[in-house]
Order: structure tokens, then C-alpha cells, then sequence
């Protein structure tokens, strides 16, 4: 359900939904236990002499860290082999960090490695009770980590197994775009293949009284889901008991990582929320994606008192080069088929079918708008959209096959070496009860 743009202004513009709410409070905030960490591929393109150098989305996107009104532990900044001027961006933020008593640990990837495993090795290299996930180019309002920590302590009272706090982003915005019934946000991920909006807002929050977690602070009450994406909180050793994030994915923008993560939490017994509400937001700024603006209020603005602002950011990253994850239309379309079937036939092989043909209908039959991105062209030629969506379901078919070999040779093996583990502890036996019966017949 999309709003009218007036409907939309009227209710986000109420005043304790606005990123800064809480700053009239002057409320005593304690650091919390967090480690951000931020995979992150060219997001610095302006050097020290560009008038630009201070937008580098990763440099705001550290900044805003920096900002929060309940301070982290430290940043963890994963350079998945960048070539442009990530490296001096971070190295001269350490001493501002410092100064907020943040510690920043800068990783560089000798070798593009991907989101999922930059992701894993920041984990490992984080000291933080909770590991908050985010994207190079989104900035965190002022209060996301110490209103995301009373949600989840609150959480923690009375789920034991809770694991993880999904928190919203806005594209280009600083309120929600759309509204979501409850039943969209929670729908489970093989269910048509669709995942959860998680840039909108619960309509029902609108009129109900009691959609307060804290009333006095109007923190609104998180919603147990069953899908994630690249922006949210998780207990560290959670997160390592699961493996952390797949690294099976071999199509071009790694599409589906964040399902194939939220479905081991789910098969390992854990839980996850939606805390829907601006004041834990970040703004996204799709580097890349030409997607219009900035709209709304710009809070980035206010907190630094004008030094930088989300308008200006927006600007550049609709003039942003296209890279790391974000890709063109057509290797988004067939990595979204392949993605979902993939992940979908390892635990439903109906609902996998089931998504191959709602995706041919969709996508080569309709070439429905929902299936390409808003900055991207639509594929006009069926043949082509065919050809892509033949080559999605086959390659996902053969890589399938290939895992589960592998999978069949290990168990093969290890059955073997059981088996010649018992042959020699039988051998073992029969020696024994041969020197024991020789010792007998010598007595």
C-alpha cells in the first residue's frame, strides 16, 4: 500500500517520529557493546583535492557511527580490495574516533572476496557482545543504538531465543515510503518467493494504542519475522553459531545472502525482529541507482549543524559509479531467479518449483515493473528475458548438483573411514585376545 505523498507528510512529519526526537530529552546514554561493521568496495571516489572528499559515502557513513548518542565500541571497516581512495578516507578518520573513544579496525582484502565473506571476517575480527551490519553507504541516525539496545534487552526478558534486531532503511528518504500490513512483514521467505519490505511501516502502528514498547521514549513495539536483510543487530556468538553468512553464492550481486542467513538462524531454533519506527533508521544511499532526491527532513543536516547534509549526499551518490553489489538489470533479474530458487530447493523443493513458474510468468512472460530495479531499464526483448531466465534456473540446477556431490563425497568418506576406523580397532581386538589366550595356554 503506497501513500499518498500529503498522507505521508502529515503522519511522519509528527513530532516523535523524526530522527532527533529524543534530543529535547537530554537522556543519559551509556556506550553500548556494539561493533558496526561495514563491508565496503570503492564507496570513496573523491580524493583530498575533490570539494567532494567529505561525501564519500563510506566517510559519512563512519561519521554518522561516530554521532550516535549512545557511542559503540568500535567500527570495523572490511575493504574488499578497493582501488580507489577507501584507505586514506578511513586512516584519517582514526583520530576523530579516537577522540569519541571508538575504535576503528581497517581490514583490506588482498583480493575482491564478496559481501558475505567480508562480512564473516569482520565478525571474527569484532570484539563487540552485538555486531551491527550495515552498508558503506548508509548513514544511522543519531539515537539507532540506543533505542535498537532497549528494544532488544527488552526482547531478551522474554525470548531466550531471540538473535536478531532487523532495522529499517529509507532510500533517499527520511521516512517510510510505504505501508505494510503485519502480514507482509512477516510472510515466510519460500512463500512465492517474495522477501519482506522492510522500508515501510506496519499500518495497524497508525491507530494503535498500544503499539508501544516505550511509551514515554514512543519506541515502537518489534515484530517477530522470518527474513533479514543487510541492515540490522545480532549477539556475536550467534552469529558464529551459525556459520555467519553463506558463501556459496556465485551469481553477480550475491542476491538472496541475507535470506539463506535469516533461513540458518530459523533451522537452529532462533529469532528475529522487526523494529519499525525512523528513529533506528538509516538512510540508504543506493549508491549508484539514479533514484531521484532526497525528501523529507534532513536530520544529517541538524546533528552537524550543517556540515554535511543528506540532499548534498544524495546528489552524489545518484551520479555514483555502479559497482561491488550493485549491478545492472540483467544480472539483478537472473540473480534474484537464481538466488531464490537455489535457496528455497534446499529446504522446499515444491515451493522451488512453484517459484520457477511464477518467475518464467512474471518476469518472461509479464515483465512485470516489480522485477526491475527503479534505476534500471526494463528488458523490452522476451527472447532475452528467456534467455536469462533459462540460464538462472540451469545454472542454479548444476550448482545444486555440484554442492550435493561434494556433500555426498564427504559423507562417503567419512563412512569409510569408519568402516576402516572399525576394521582396525576389530584387528586390535583379535590381536589382544590372541596374546591373552597365549599367555593362558603358556601358564
Amino acid at each position: 500500500m503506497e501513500l499518498k505523498k500529503e498522507d505521508l507528510l502529515k503522519e511522519f512529519r509528527k513530532d516523535f517520529y523524526r530522527q532527533n526526537y529524543l534530543a529535547k530529552m537530554n537522556i543519559p546514554a551509556k556506550r553500548a557493546d556494539i561493533s558496526a561493521i561495514i563491508p565496503t568496495y570503492n564507496r570513496c571516489p573523491f580524493g583530498k583535492k575533490s570539494e567532494d572528499y567529505k561525501y564519500n559515502p563510506l566517510s559519512v557513513c563512519i561519521k554518522a557511527l561516530l554521532l550516535q548518542k549512545s557511542p559503540i565500541k568500535e567500527i570495523v571497516i572490511v575493504d574488499d580490495a578497493s582501488n580507489d581512495h577507501t584507505k586514506e578516507v578511513v586512516k584519517e578518520l582514526f583520530r576523530e574516533a579516537d577522540h569519541k573513544g571508538v575504535e576503528i579496525k581497517y581490514i583490506q582484502n588482498k583480493e575482491r572476496k564478496g559481501s558475505s565473506i567480508a562480512r564473516n571476517i569482520g565478525a571474527k575480527r569484532a570484539s563487540g557482545r552485538y555486531l551491527f551490519f550495515l552498508d558503506d553507504d548508509c548513514v544511522p541516525a543519531p539515537y539507532l543504538s540506543f533505542i535498537s539496545m532497549i528494544a532488544i534487552k527488552k526482547i531478551e526478558e522474554v525470548d531466550k531465543h531471540f538473535a536478531t534486531l532487523v532495522l529499517p532503511t529509507y532510500n533517499h528518504r527520511s521516512y517510510p515510503r510505504l505501508l505494510s500490513s503485519e502480514e507482509d512483514l512477516t510472510k515466510v521467505f519460500f512463500k512465492d518467493g517474495l522477501k519482506a519490505n522492510f522500508q515501510s511501516f506496519p499500518k495497524n502502528y497508525l491507530k494503535n494504542k498500544e503499539r508501544f514498547l516505550n511509551k514515554n521514549l514512543k519506541i515502537f513495539k518489534p515484530i517477530q519475522v522470518y527474513q533479514t536483510w543487510g541492515h540490522f543487530i545480532i549477539e556475536r556468538k550467534k552469529y558464529l553459531d551459525v556459520g555467519g553468512f553463506p558463501e556459496f553464492a556465485t551469481w553477480p550481486n550475491k542476491a538472496g545472502e541475507e535470506q539463506e542467513f535469516a533461513c540458518r538462524l530459523i533451522e537452529n531454533a532462533y529469532t528475529l525482529y522487526y523494529l519499525p519506527g525512523i528513529k533506528a533508521s538509516s538512510y540508504h544511499g543506493a549508491y549508484g541507482a539514479k533514484i531521484g532526491g532526497f525528501k523529507g527532513d534532513d536530520w544529517l543536516a541538524e546533528a552537524t549543524n550543517e556540515k554535511l547534509s543528506l540532499v548534498k549526499l544524495s546528489e552524489i551518490c545518484n551520479h555514483g559509479k555502479m559497482s561491488g553489489n550493485r549491478v545492472g538489470t540483467e544480472d539483478s533479474c537472473y540473480s534474484m531467479i537464481i538466488a531464490v530458487f537455489c535457496i528455497t530447493y534446499k529446504r522446499n523443493i515444491k515451493e522451488a518449483i512453484n517459484w520457477a513458474r511464477q518467475s518464467h510468468q512474471e518476469f518472461v512472460v509479464e515483465a512485470k515493473k516489480s522485477w526491475f530495479p527503479l534505476y534500471s531499464d526494463k528488458i523490452e526483448n522476451k527472447e532475452k528475458r528467456e534467455k536469462i531466465w533459462h540460464r538462472a534456473i540451469s545454472d542454479g540446477l548444476n550448482l545444486l548438483f555440484e554442492t550435493e556431490k561434494s556433500k555426498l563425497n564427504k559423507l562417503n568418506n567419512f563412512i569409510t573411514s569408519l568402516r576402516t576406523r572399525g576394521r582396525i580397532e576389530e584387528e586390535r581386538r583379535k590381536n589382544k585376545l590372541k596374546e591373552i589366550l597365549e599367555k593362558i595356554y603358556k601358564e
